[in-house]
């Protein structure tokens, strides 16, 4: 009779240590997933030919209900937009670099995370009357430089995804603050046999030139990410048993360097 207690109990007690390393005990009570985030940019454009475009973007952000600052961005762009016909000057290829530092001053271990990212795009727009429609397509691949607890960059996961935007504005007569609405899809890239878990991103913004060559842009956004994110960025750490929702007030100031073009000879 104890020895039969004593397999029940051995049983018992192997069952739960494998079990507690597979199951995530949910929180009890009902958790605050809702965040608000600040985004703010500065944008330095210049048209070398009319096809090409450069920018050096500049950003910042701030989470947790504006309390932390959360990463700062250097971004370089280029755009081509052949001018053959209506129908080219219409649609863009553009890529991009971006490099990302996120600094983190609690927890036991302290530093900064810095990130790389590339990205390509595909972008085509129509403008009916005042209205005015486009479709993007982006896909991007982020890696580390340089992680804050020293380990080897080279083991962390790349961070791929795969981006669909479409967005319809509206110009109002009489009003310089016109309405855009924009919607995007990220899907994310997991391993294989993962279940995908790609979030939604809404925007309602509008911008105002400030001059010849100036622009500014505000905006009102929301992302709504899936249930859980099995993408390697943490483990079983990553795992969420219900969806984060983040806003994000976000101020961006353009200016457009001019070029000078030689006048055609008459």
């Amino acid at each position: 009779m104890r020895a039969r207690t004593l397999v029940v109990l051995c049983l018992q007690g192997l069952l739960g240590l494998q079990l507690g390393a597979q199951v995530i005990n949910p929180p009890s009570g009902q958790s605050d997933t809702t965040e608000w985030q600040g985004w703010c940019g500065l944008s330095l454009e210049w048209q070398p030919v009319k096809s090409v475009k450069l920018a050096l973007n500049e950003q910042w952000r701030w989470d947790n209900d504006f309390g932390d600052f959360d990463r700062q961005i250097h971004q370089l762009d280029v755009t081509w937009s052949p001018r053959w016909n209506a129908f080219s000057k219409a649609q863009s290829l553009g890529a991009a670099l971006r490099h990302t530092t996120r600094p983190d001053n609690k927890g036991d271990i302290q530093g900064k995370d810095r990130f790389l990212r590339w990205q390509v795009e595909y972008t085509a727009q129509v403008e009916p009357g005042r209205w005015s429609m486009e479709g993007r397509l982006r896909y991007q691949r982020q890696s580390a430089l340089a992680l804050k607890d020293e380990s080897d960059p080279a083991d962390y996961s790349s961070r791929v995804q795969t981006r669909i935007k479409g967005s319809v504005g509206y110009n109002i007569k009489g009003w310089k603050w016109d309405p855009e609405f924009s919607v995007e899809r990220f899907l994310v890239q997991v391993p294989e046999g993962w279940p995908s878990d790609g979030s939604w991103r809404f925007r309602l913004g509008s911008s105002k030139r400030m001059g010849k060559r100036q622009k500014l842009r505000i905006f009102l956004q929301r992302d709504a990410q899936g249930r859980y994110t099995p993408t390697g960025w943490g483990g079983l750490d990553d795992f969420r048993l219900k969806g984060s929702t983040e806003w994000t007030v976000g101020v961006t100031w353009r200016y457009r360097i001019k070029s000078k073009r030689k006048k055609k000879e008459a």
